[in-house]
Order: structure tokens, then sequence, then C-alpha cells
């Protein structure tokens, strides 16, 4: 009889052996809800990958097209390098074919965009998120992502307000495939008017986002509550293949306006989210330092809160 361990070798095997996508089919595939996986803690502060893995089976059950690292949610600031393609690797792995598969750079040298795009094209990751260099000029950030480009030969998902000239020279390259949209609304009209048809161009922030864009062709966004709350996920999206704008606004201001506000506490932190991950039991709410997690108290208020949401029963 195989057994649970001889299963999950063979599973990842086959994740990292997979076909990964073109960036053509990456771009006809990146619909509807993105798992953004947060980095998670074990309390003595290293890494704990069971239950980043199990973020990732959340996000199966919310319906998720994708799965993606991505600097912010995964604090690369208080990573090692070795610890970033730890979770390049175990995202790979969990998602195993169930889903599109993001990783994603930092705000890092040229050299070391084209170690790790490489590391992720053997993994098998079906794209690479870069992001805009803050430093260099036009000339020498195009050649940044050229070179990115052919290290990973997967599809490129941009992440970084790109100025117009810059971005109409990149799409000359078919490996960028995706944008990444958290930017001022004139500049990111701006994009839908000239790019609209030759990019993906998702959601990095809410739903309410979202909402904001589709009339333009936006097709996919970030999903928080894929993480904990599947059913919000899967009711949000209901609505919007079904063309219920009320609907879907709805799911809005009854989840994300007080969610994202932070109430209990009047702001949204990574801590906030890290403690409504340990109400739900999908991970701890641990923090490495000098963040500051939150504790019992704080953690009682928000079991409450969710309660009030209807998300945890009383």
């Amino acid at each position: 009889m195989t057994t649970r361990r001889a299963f999950l070798t063979v599973s990842a095997a086959a994740a990292l052996n997979a076909k990964p996508a073109s960036p053509a089919q990456f771009r006809a595939r990146l619909v509807g809800a993105i798992c953004s996986v947060p980095t998670v803690y074990k309390e003595d502060r290293s890494l704990d990958l069971e239950s980043f893995k199990r973020i990732v089976d959340t996000g199966v059950s919310a319906g998720c097209s994708a799965f993606t690292l991505t600097s912010g949610n995964n604090q690369y600031d208080r990573l090692s390098y070795e610890e970033i393609k730890q979770l390049t690797r175990a995202l790979v792995e969990a998602v195993a074919g169930r889903g599109l598969t993001i990783a994603a750079t930092g705000p890092w040298w040229t050299g070391k965009v084209v170690s790790y795009a490489k590391y992720a094209r053997e993994l098998g990751a079906d794209a690479v998120q870069v992001q805009l260099p803050a430093q260099g000029d036009q000339a020498s950030q195009l050649e940044h992502f050229r070179e990115a480009a052919r290290a990973a030969q997967r599809a490129i998902v941009l992440h970084g307000q790109v100025p117009i000239p810059l971005l109409r020279k990149l799409v000359e390259m078919d490996e960028i495939s995706a944008y990444k949209e958290e930017y001022p609304a004139l500049y990111s009209r701006e994009v839908f008017e000239e790019f609209g048809k030759r990019i993906n161009i998702f959601a990095g922030g809410q739903k309410g986002n979202f909402i904001t864009f589709w009339p333009y062709g936006m097709k996919a966004y970030y999903s928080t509550f894929s993480t904990f709350a599947p059913k919000v996920t899967r009711e949000f999206w209901s609505a919007i293949q079904a063309y219920d704008l009320d609907r879907a606004g709805r799911v809005v201001t009854r989840y994300d306006v007080p969610f994202f506000r932070g109430a209990p506490f009047g702001s949204w932190t990574h801590a906030y989210w890290r403690a409504t991950l340990e109400v739900h039991g999908i991970a701890k709410r641990f923090l490495r330092q000098p963040e500051v997690t939150f504790d019992g108290q704080q953690v009682a208020k928000v079991r409450e809160f969710q309660k009030q949401l209807g998300l945890l029963e009383a």
C-alpha cells in the first residue's frame, strides 16, 4: 500500500516535472482569484512550510487559478535568499499542477534576479514576477528585464509602476505576460488603453480594485480571503461570472471593507492577517522581531470579529 510519505514524494516530483505554461497560455489562464501565499513562521520564527502549504490548499478550495509569491506579503526584507528559494520550492510543490505558480524576485541587482529566474525555471514555476529596479535608466532597466526573461524562459509578470515609454519597449518581448496593478487610477487606465489586449493586467489589491477595472478588461485579482475563508472568494467570483455587480458589491461591503479597515484595531497589518490565519486554524500568528506579534487578547478580538462576519462558528 502506498504510504502518505511516498504519495507526497511522487506529488512533489510530478510538480517539479510538470510542463509549465507558455507565456500565451499563462495570459489566457490567469483568470479569477489569485492566492498570494504569505510567509508564516513557527514560534521560534523559523519558516513554517507545513502551514504555508496548508494556505495553498485553502486557496485551491477557494477556486484560485494561480498562486504567487510577492516581496511584500512574503516579507523578503526579513528572509535570507536561501529562505526565499525554500518558499519558491514549497509553492511549486504544494500547488502540484492545481493552478499556475508565480515565483517572485525582490528589489535585487540583475545578477541575483537572473540566478533566481533560473532557479524558478528549474523548479517548473509558470511565471516569474520581476520588480522594476529603483536604479538605472530606461536602457539599463530594459536590459534588466531582458536578462530576467532569457534566464526564466517563462512568462514574466511586471511589478512596479513602469513608465509608459519603457512599457512600450517591454511588450515587444513575448515573455512579458502580465502586470500587477496597484497604482493611481489614471495611470492604470492609460495602461489598459494601450496594453490591455497585449498583457493580462490583474489587481494586486482588493476586490473593489477588481470591480473598478473589470469594465476595462481586468480578469484576475489578489484574494486575501482565499487564505482563510474560501467561501467569500467563491461567492464573489460567482457574482462576477453571473455579471451581478450588485451582489459582488455586497460581498465587498460585507467582508472587505471591515476586514481591510482592520476592525477591531483600526488598521490592517501583517500581525492582524497572521492572527486571522491562526483563528481559522491555518497557520500561527508569529512574526519576526522587531515586528510585534499579536498577543492572546488581540487574537481573541480577531476571533470574535471573524464570528461577527459569519466566518467562524459563534
